[in-house]
């Protein structure tokens, strides 16, 4: 009998330390989850920034540009030359749009061609070599030279730019 009753008080016991477990478990849980809740929130705070401190912020935030390696920065540093030369280029004449060159076959010969307003790779790629789909020849031959978009999907020449023709 002496035993079934000691039997009995560590059953209770393992069942007091087992309830007690789960509720310092809870509790753990609970403070956990309020703590990250203030990291997150900031305490329900909302702290004012210094202008110029926001606005530097946000400039690294805004512009997702390039990779690891540091290509962003050189293409941004040639979309800034780029637009430059464009916007001196530009400052002498009047507002304008586009129109594109209608090279043929045969248009464009010699080592070298000097771009004008209305050139695409693609329209001197024709001229040069017959057809448009050519134009990575010129890029390929002139990537020193050429500028892309951010997306590194366009190249970009500009009017005066020489180009080598391969």
């Amino acid at each position: 009998m002496s035993e079934t009753k000691s039997e009995n008080t560590k059953n209770e016991k393992k069942k007091d330390r087992d309830g007690l477990s789960i509720i310092v478990g809870g509790i753990f849980i609970l403070v956990l989850a309020f703590a990250t809740y203030n990291y997150f929130n900031k305490g329900g705070e909302k702290k004012e920034k210094p202008k110029e401190e926001a606005g530097f912020i946000e400039s690294i935030f805004e512009d997702k540009k390039g990779d690891i390696n540091g290509e962003g920065a050189k293409e941004e540093a040639e979309k800034q030359l780029l637009e430059t030369k464009t916007a001196e280029q530009n400052q002498s004449t009047a507002k304008s749009t586009w129109v594109a060159t209608d090279y043929k076959k045969g248009d464009i010969e010699g080592e070298s061609y000097t771009v004008v307003k209305g050139d695409t790779l693609w329209e001197i790629a024709e001229a040069r070599y017959g057809s448009g789909f050519e134009w990575v020849k010129i890029l390929e031959a002139n990537k020193d030279s050429i500028g892309f978009l951010p997306n590194g999907s366009q190249a970009l020449i500009v009017p005066g730019q020489v180009l080598r023709l391969p």
